[in-house]
């Protein structure tokens, strides 16, 4: 009874309010279509103009007609592939002004692709063209500007929105409307949920009503009432999901299914196709590919000019380590490269050569006994870490990355790998001269685990959001830093 007497009081079809509000979205509905014969009529009509305007009319019908129908043609079917005009993505693509523009671009530029191939872009005003497609770029500009108001106010009034519920009010329902409310207005509103268990769930689930069992679906679909149902039943409830969607496929309306928890957990992940199915992304190999290319394009065109630059004062700096103290000018230690493996990083020489430690198992303390006058000087200037450019020119690091680490550093007494169960995922890209994690104030002696773990913290985050301009960002904060001084480096 609580099912039917909630039911009763919640249905907004029920009002006159309601009935006024579906009469409104059946109009709003019918906005896409209204914006691509618009579209595609402005499109012909500013061709037609621009004819006019520039007195081309005499072979409009042999040269300019023909052109502006193809033109239209690729128009419309770049945007028609690219669901710009589906109702479901349509609130989202007229809030922003790239799908239009894209559409726009590829069908001028698909135009003249097709001229110069049968070389008769010379039979074709320039000038006529580029008015033609600059017109028609200052429409789309304005036209976005005026949806995205009238969107936003035909979401204020209760139009413009998909009307759906819920299948399933348990954790995984619940976690789905959280989902769906973090991303803020998306065009769908959730009147409430149904849910086969009257005697195990509240009445109320995040603030919405249970309105009845599954089998409610199908009067609300009828009544039209919604035109979306979701279902965040679990994946393993085979039979009972393939049961309702034989049973609303009579229906006009949209059936989704939602994600499990796990898959609510990994939202963010994109869909591939694979073997004739999609797939969910968990993780991909970072600057893989093409930006693997250009990170190494990077690294080279950053190393060789700053040896060429840097090279007499590197010579000074191995004489004046070779004067102070006997050994080599260059320390040499094991460490921790892309995909775990250990790599021979260089350094110059900043302690005495028989108090090296070559496994890092004992941190550099402020004031050490061990570091030299000149290593004091070359480490808290950074320039012990320019050899590292010899390593960036063989490709066991790169000149933005994740410090590499010694093999026995630790956090405060533990190993950084039992400190932090992520530890190994920064090894997923080739360590750097500097990092993220360094220009941000993660750097130095890790006397505690907070301390290591808040650089790992950094770390990951440059190896999930890498790019070009985060390079370029890193470099310029340590250089700045450098300039500045570190009181971590010690």
């Amino acid at each position: 009874m609580r099912f039917v007497q909630l039911h009763n009081e919640s249905l907004p079809h029920k009002s006159k309010s309601a009935a006024s509000i579906r009469s409104g979205t059946r109009i709003y509905r019918s906005i896409n279509f209204i914006v691509f014969y618009a579209d595609v009529t402005v499109l012909v009509v500013f061709g037609v103009l621009s004819c006019w305007l520039y007195g081309l009319f005499d072979d409009f019908l042999e040269r300019y007609l023909e052109a502006i129908f193809f033109v239209s043609v690729f128009f419309s079917t770049f945007s028609f592939s690219s669901k710009l005009y589906d109702w479901r993505f349509f609130r989202m693509n007229a809030a922003k002004m790239a799908p239009a523009f894209r559409a726009a671009v590829f069908a001028f530029g698909a135009a003249l692709l097709v001229a110069f191939a049968f070389k008769t872009s010379a039979d074709y005003s320039r000038i006529w063209g580029a008015a033609w497609f600059t017109s028609f770029l200052a429409y789309v500009l304005i036209s976005r500007a005026f949806l995205m108001v009238f969107f936003a106010q035909a979401e204020k009034r209760g139009y413009a929105l998909r009307r759906a519920v819920i299948v399933g009010a348990g954790e995984n329902g619940l976690g789905v409307l959280e989902h769906l409310r973090s991303f803020g207005a998306q065009g769908v509103h959730i009147i409430g949920f149904l849910d086969d268990r009257a005697d195990r769930i509240p009445a109320v689930v995040g603030g919405l009503p249970v309105l009845g069992g599954s089998a409610m679906a199908e009067t609300l679909v009828r009544d039209q009432t919604i035109d979306l149902v979701i279902l965040a039943l679990p994946w393993s409830a085979y039979t009972r999901v393939s049961e309702l969607v034989d049973k609303l496929a009579v229906w006009p309306t949209d059936i989704y299914m939602a994600p499990d928890m796990l898959g609510l957990r990994f939202s963010d992940r994109p869909l591939y196709r694979l073997g004739g199915m999609h797939v969910l992304s968990l993780k991909d190999r970072p600057i893989s590919d093409w930006n693997a290319v250009v990170k190494r394009i990077e690294d080279l065109a950053i190393a060789i000019p700053s040896l060429i630059v840097l090279g007499p004062l590197l010579a000074l700096i191995a004489l004046a380590i070779k004067m102070e103290s006997p050994g080599p000018a260059l320390f040499v230690q094991n460490r921790y490269g892309f995909s775990g493996n250990l790599i021979r990083v260089y350094k110059f020489r900043s302690m005495r050569h028989d108090t090296a430690d070559a496994a890092g198992e004992q941190l550099t303390e402020r004031g050490d006994p061990r570091v030299t006058r000149v290593g004091a000087f070359i480490r808290r200037t950074s320039l012990d870490e320019l050899p590292q450019l010899l390593n960036v020119l063989e490709g066991t690091m790169s000149v933005v990355g994740p410090r590499p680490h010694a093999v026995k550093a630790k956090a405060g007494g533990r190993l950084y790998e039992d400190v932090v169960a992520a530890y190994a995922s920064r090894h997923r890209v080739r360590p750097g001269i500097t990092g993220w994690a360094q220009c941000n104030g993660w750097r130095g002696s890790t006397d505690t685990e907070d301390q290591i773990v808040g650089r790992v913290e950094y770390d990951l985050y440059y190896v999930e959001n890498w790019s070009l301009f985060l390079d370029l960002v890193i470099i310029i904060r340590t250089l700045v830093q450098v300039l500045r001084g570190d009181g971590n480096a010690y």
